[in-house]
């Protein structure tokens, strides 16, 4: 049977865990609802059953929230990816595993396109910035190894190594750019053949 994520915790710890998991779920939906610009504290607080004041107890603003939310994401994608990818035995399957992944994230257009929102308001503040920046270094990290040398294995020099990582960046770029160009070309970018596509790009580019 499965443990419950709150046993072993004191009620304190439990009821913290309990009030910021609501507060994230109410704050995806109203984010994606709204953007990140127009939403507001007090929505995000109403609809996790909340006031604005126990928002702030947890953020310190809607700015923190938003990257709370941003990197509970992206240690919940890549850390369930990582498991399949830390699964398959055989390394030279590890990058199509990965391939896969990559061409099935053009799906999630409202987070795609919120996360552009917010990394355009990003540039402008150093703060979150430098918070965006640490949540890029969780996605090449994988249980202490370097994210690279789990999908290639690491007998890659250390040039070779800095090249992959160059261009997942760019695929990871060309794909931010695709799910923007796909809201005003919806007919020339459906979603259906996208992902195809993507695959494509990722054999081009990442050849390690």
């Amino acid at each position: 049977m499965a443990q419950s994520p709150l046993k072993g915790k004191n009620k304190h710890q439990a009821r913290t865990q309990e009030t910021q998991a609501r507060i994230l779920d109410a704050a995806e939906t109203i984010f994606s609802e709204q953007g990140f610009e127009k939403t507001q504290l007090e929505e995000v607080a109403s609809r996790a059953g909340y006031t604005r004041g126990a928002i702030y107890a947890h953020y310190a603003s809607k700015e923190d929230l938003f990257l709370a939310l941003m990197e509970h994401r992206v240690f919940t994608k890549f850390t369930a990816v990582r498991q399949v990818i830390e699964a398959e035995p055989e390394v030279s399957k590890r990058p199509g595993i990965f391939k896969r992944w990559i061409a099935t994230q053009i799906g999630d257009y409202s987070w795609g396109t919120l996360i552009l929102e917010f990394k355009l308001y990003a540039l402008r503040q150093p703060r979150s910035r430098e918070k965006v920046q640490h949540i890029y270094d969780l996605l090449f990290k994988s249980s202490g190894d370097n994210f690279i040398e789990l999908l290639f294995g690491d007998d890659l020099d250390k040039a070779t190594r800095a090249a992959v990582q160059r261009r997942l960046a760019i695929m990871g770029a060309i794909l931010s750019a695709v799910i923007l160009e796909s809201h005003f070309r919806p007919k020339l970018l459906p979603k259906a053949h996208l992902q195809a596509v993507l695959e494509e790009l990722y054999e081009a580019l990442i050849h390690a």
